[in-house]
């Protein structure tokens, strides 16, 4: 169950509440680390937001993804793309730019910082690189499958995605994807905070953490459903279309 907020409430208490409510307080456009020692109700009247939609924000801030774990067991690869690609953009227009945000604003100097904030900036460069990547070419593929499925492509363009793409290679690749995070987990002591850490530095460590948490998830999405299912749908079609060769 989520806590409940009021309009009285700091903005730190509301925060070590629940670190998820930095980013929908960030999403509103109050970046909480100004604001830790003012009352919400006062916030909400200098950004003129409505308070009872902000409590409403805040009394719902939770990013479990469990429950659609479950659903997407259940569902066609199409489905399963696309949700695999509304998390992208989850990633790539929100969680990412709202943790590198953060780090870029990390008021304390420390070696450990300083180097988070050179390291972050290359995993979200090699993390978009890795997204885009893998919707022009397995995802593409995939969906291109379902089409010959459906008889929406014809043989000969289903033996040239045969023959340029294959299902266990790109398992293979993926494999290589699947700790982007490994340098920023030991860089961090695998998000230990430091000693006396502040409010801020634990916001940080939490959201980092949490982003790993939602690869891992993302990952698993994709090794153990998509995948799968995907193959299944590969062999089912070169079957086919080397067992109609056998008579043309």
């Amino acid at each position: 169950m989520n806590p409940t907020f009021h309009h009285t409430d700091l903005i730190e208490d509301i925060i070590k509440k629940n670190y998820h409510n930095a980013f929908v307080l960030y999403s509103l456009g109050i970046p909480f680390y100004h604001y830790e020692k003012i009352a919400l109700e006062s916030v909400c009247q200098q950004k003129k937001l409505e308070i009872d939609y902000v409590l409403h924000l805040l009394s719902e801030a939770n990013f479990s993804i469990g429950s659609e774990i479950r659903k997407l067991k259940n569902t066609t690869v199409e489905a399963i793309i696309g949700y695999l690609k509304h998390q992208h953009i989850f990633f790539l227009q929100k969680k990412i730019p709202f943790i590198a945000h953060l780090i870029e604003n990390l008021p304390e100097k420390k070696r450990l910082f300083t180097d988070l904030q050179l390291m972050f900036p290359l995993f979200a460069e090699d993390f978009i690189h890795h997204i885009h990547e893998e919707e022009d070419s397995f995802f593409y593929y995939i969906l291109s499958l379902v089409k010959a499925s459906k008889s929406i492509i014809n043989k000969a363009q289903l033996y040239e995605l045969l023959q340029k793409y294959s299902i266990q290679e790109f398992a293979l690749a993926h494999d290589t994807h699947d700790d982007e995070m490994q340098g920023i987990r030991q860089l961090t002591n695998h998000y230990q905070l430091p000693e006396k850490a502040s409010l801020f530095v634990q916001v940080v460590y939490f959201h980092l953490q949490d982003l790993e948490h939602h690869l891992q998830q993302h990952a698993y999405i994709e090794n153990e459903i998509l995948f799968p299912k995907a193959l299944v749908l590969e062999n089912t079609l070169k079957q086919e279309f080397f067992e109609q060769s056998k008579w043309n």
